[in-house]
């Protein structure tokens, strides 16, 4: 196995097995001393204020030491993206809670000087913040919570949606096959994530059409930040030979499932694991896709590993594409059992999406748009590093822990992380639930619950309202003498 066994089965009604703790609450503050003793504890290396405006210098952000200096704004925003989207007014209220038990004045909760206050956050120094939490977390990761002691990155592509205003649509237009005035604007987001900690390593934006704009695209801008030896794994989207040419430039192989576009070179019914080696040539010079120069820098052709297999449950074989063409280090086995560990990264997504309430943006203009992005994947770095801290105390592997009941953790105990029994009970609240396995699972992708009785909006407000208003107050005629 890559990682740790799951720890609890799906239930069924014969057997419903037992929540409990892996150890108990005085054993936990037993390992977190130790951890401590070795400098392992990853909570403790969160920056405080002060360091946070030593960073604004570094990045010559100017600030007046007022209320909402950038350090508490930014703790301030984290907390109301990780608590599903608190409204401005219920993040002043809980501020001024705080206040009181510092012994301060309160502020005004009209909120407006938060809000002007969150406008001035800049994104340079939300995304260095974020990626010094992954940085920590990647140098602190022990090799046994990587696959074969190779760091190994997930890689796809979602989108969010944002609140219908003018500017909004200038800088992320809703798709063009809907009418103006039906449609929301669209953020095209691909991110990437660790397979050993979960933290996001990466993330870029872009409209959802245009040139340049789609997934591949947003990916290659970040082939630089990977290092040799390094190992990323995508769907069938990110599998061509102009990105397998770049990454192998840099040391770095990917794993993926075939294009739909490429002919699989396997014939008959797959009955076990399969596997054929094939030279891939450089395709023909496409100005759509890349420039003259670029073209030609490209190798001439590269050897492809392909390995064929059965999923249990599906009727129709996977082909995976790989540049790992070392037979002896790699087999064909661990090749597969890597892929399948492909869907942590949707699981990564939802718990982005949806367990953060991220699916749907707030802001309402492209500028906070993108802070509040930034901000959602500094806070989701936020509880990965808790999650990590709790894996190492029970001995198991992060991707164990439930996100959600680590992000609960996070909100309850987020100012109370100065001594080891304050930590100790984050972890004892994020300990509370675990993943569960679920070998085969097959689901139809259909819903059960309908979300609204009323019928969807088929064309723009200020139409159909003046619609229905001259159908309320018709014009009577007069009538001839």
């Amino acid at each position: 196995m890559i990682l740790a066994p799951r720890k609890t089965s799906v239930e069924t009604p014969e057997e419903k097995p037992e929540r409990k703790l892996l150890v108990s609450f005085e054993e936990m503050r037993i390992r977190l001393e130790r951890l401590r003793e070795l400098d392992k504890v990853r909570l403790h290396h969160l920056f405080d204020d002060e360091e946070v405006h030593r960073f604004c210098d570094t990045l010559g952000v100017e600030f007046r030491s007022r209320v909402f200096t950038p350090a508490i704004e930014l703790g301030l925003f984290v907390s109301q993206v990780l608590s599903r989207g608190d409204a401005c007014t219920t993040v002043m209220a809980k501020f001024n809670r705080e206040r009181k038990n510092s012994g301060l004045s309160p502020v005004c909760e009209d909120a407006s000087a938060y809000t002007k206050a969150r406008a001035r956050l800049p994104v340079r120094l939300i995304d260095y913040v974020s990626d010094l939490i992954r940085k920590m977390a990647h140098e602190m990761t022990p090799d046994d919570w990587k696959w074969k002691g190779y760091n190994v990155y997930l890689v796809d592509g979602f989108v969010l949606r944002a609140p219908d205003t003018l500017a909004n649509q200038k800088k992320y237009p809703q798709p063009s096959s809907q009418k103006v005035g039906l449609g929301f604007p669209q953020v095209r987001v691909v991110a990437t994530t660790s397979l050993s900690s979960g933290c996001v390593v990466h993330y870029s934006t872009a409209p959802v059409e245009g040139k340049k704009t789609g997934e591949v695209s947003l990916f290659r801008e970040k082939h630089k930040d990977f290092e040799k030896n390094d190992i990323v794994v995508a769907d069938s989207n990110f599998e061509s030979f102009h990105d397998a040419a770049l990454l192998l430039r840099r040391g770095v192989n990917m794993v993926c499932c075939i294009n739909g576009s490429r002919n699989s070179p396997f014939e008959g019914a797959c009955e076990m694991i399969e596997e054929k080696f094939t030279e891939l040539q450089k395709p023909s010079f496409d100005s759509s896709r890349f420039t003259r120069k670029e073209w030609k820098r490209l190798p001439r052709q590269i050897l492809y590993r392909m390995i064929c297999f059965r999923v249990a449950n599906c009727e129709t074989p996977l082909t995976i594409v790989t540049t790992l063409t070392d037979r002896q280090r790699f087999t064909a086995e661990d090749i597969v059992e890597l892929y399948g560990w492909r869907w942590d990264v949707e699981v990564d997504i939802r718990s982005y999406k949806s367990s953060m309430g991220m699916w749907e943006l707030r802001c309402l203009t492209p500028e906070n748009l993108d802070r509040e992005i930034a901000v959602a994947m500094l806070g989701y770095n936020l509880v990965r590093v808790l999650m990590c801290d709790t894996a190492a105390v029970l001995e198991v592997h992060p991707r164990e822990i439930s996100f959600s009941s680590a992000r609960d953790a996070w909100l309850a105990f987020e100012d109370e992380r100065e001594t080891i029994d304050d930590i100790a009970w984050m972890i004892h609240s994020a300990a509370s639930h675990f993943v569960r396995t679920r070998p085969g699972r097959s689901e139809p992708r259909a819903i059960k619950r309908r979300h609204t009785k009323y019928p969807k909006l088929t064309e723009a407000r200020p139409s159909h309202r003046s619609k229905k208003k001259k159908k309320r107050n018709p014009k009577i005629a007069p009538q001839k003498a």
